[in-house]
């Protein structure tokens, strides 16, 4: 068996090393180019259609901003009439929150013999701690909004020009190549872009669907506010694996405090009921085995994304992947990598069927 050069290993240790630190380091920059880049694959079906309509590609792409604006306001709107609806019931949340408190008192009092005079000087102790470092927190607090919306505006500037010169980009990346090597690329540029925008369009129907079934079932069983309640529930879940449960959490509380504990247990089967559905049915549908990413390593790019970009790593890093691996198997050297990345579990033959049927 013939042995790899120590050189070589060494060269693609420190390779590994310079992409983490580039990664981490720019990340104030690259992830408002990479949500752009992944936005602009998706789109870019909408922008060849406006232009078979007869409008520039300049104008093209910056109604296709608008379109991307129109549904993050929606978003928004939605959000903030839930929540302006939810203050009026703030009196009754406080009044139950205090009879909560109360009984928890009284069993933590039964199980650990700590008086409730105790337990509310450890909690106002605990609450001075944390007014030391109020202003800090603050500071950073608006220190993350202002990163928040500077990188949202970035990624519109960014998205703009993608999709405006992605024709010019497309042409970059097939100068790259060797002639003889032309139709390969492009087809390895069809699929990263196929792969990109689905992986997009399924998350966001995923959380349309996973908002319409906590819609319906919070109100059949009589919880308030249900579509905040849902919406809220609902958007973590653009994070994989992760969102899900922190999605969940606030449903369950919300219940526990505005309701009855009776309503605790079917809040949770609604909940519960939703994630079957949308991660055995809805998932495999949208998103099928587009991705080809092996389960072992679709964790890796949830922990690794958010490790080196916090919340919008746990988002991108699973197509980044995918992208990865599209390329390494598109390359003969690099053959190995794409099948380490692949996934290994075969589609369920019912779910063939089904998109046998609905025609995809």
């Amino acid at each position: 068996m013939q042995s790899i050069p120590l050189p070589r290993v060494n060269a693609l240790l420190l390779l590994a090393l310079l992409t983490v630190a580039l990664l981490h380091f720019g990340r104030l920059f690259l992830v408002p180019l990479a949500f752009a880049a992944v936005l602009a694959m998706l789109l870019a079906p909408l922008g060849n259609r406006l232009e078979r309509w007869g409008l520039g590609r300049a104008l093209a792409a910056l109604l296709c901003l608008v379109v991307v604006l129109l549904f993050v306001g929606g978003m928004g709107w939605a959000i903030g009439a839930q929540v302006a609806n939810i203050s009026e019931q703030l009196p009754q949340i406080q009044e139950k929150f205090t009879q909560l408190l109360g009984q928890a008192q009284h069993w933590i009092q039964q199980q650990f013999g700590v008086a409730p005079q105790q337990q509310i000087r450890f909690v106002q102790e605990q609450i001075g701690k944390l007014a030391q470092s109020a202003n800090k927190y603050f500071t950073s607090s608006l220190k993350g909004v202002a990163g928040l919306l500077g990188g949202f505006a970035l990624t519109l500037l960014y998205l703009f020009f993608l999709l405006w010169q992605r024709g010019k980009f497309r042409e970059f990346f097939l100068k790259l190549s060797a002639p003889a090597n032309r139709a390969e690329t492009e087809r390895m540029l069809n699929q990263i872009t196929k792969v990109a925008g689905q992986y997009l369009v399924g998350r966001l129907l995923s959380v349309l669907f996973l908002t319409a079934f906590y819609a319906v079932g919070f109100s059949v069983i009589g919880l308030k506010n249900a579509l905040l309640l849902s919406l809220i529930a609902a958007l973590p879940t653009l994070v994989p694996y992760v969102g899900a449960f922190v999605g969940g959490f606030f449903p369950v509380v919300m219940a526990m405090v505005s309701g009855s504990t009776g309503m605790v247990l079917p809040t949770a089967s609604v909940i519960v009921a939703a994630q079957v559905i949308d991660n055995n049915l809805i998932e495999p549908l949208v998103m099928g085995a587009q991705l080809n990413l092996s389960p072992f390593f679709t964790i890796v790019a949830v922990v690794l994304g958010e490790l080196l970009w916090g919340v919008p790593g746990m988002i991108l890093f699973e197509p980044l992947f995918a992208i990865v691996r599209i390329v390494c198997s598109h390359m003969p050297v690099l053959h190995p990598y794409a099948f380490l990345l692949e996934d290994e579990v075969r589609e369920p033959g019912w779910l063939r069927k089904l998109k046998r049927r609905f025609g995809r």
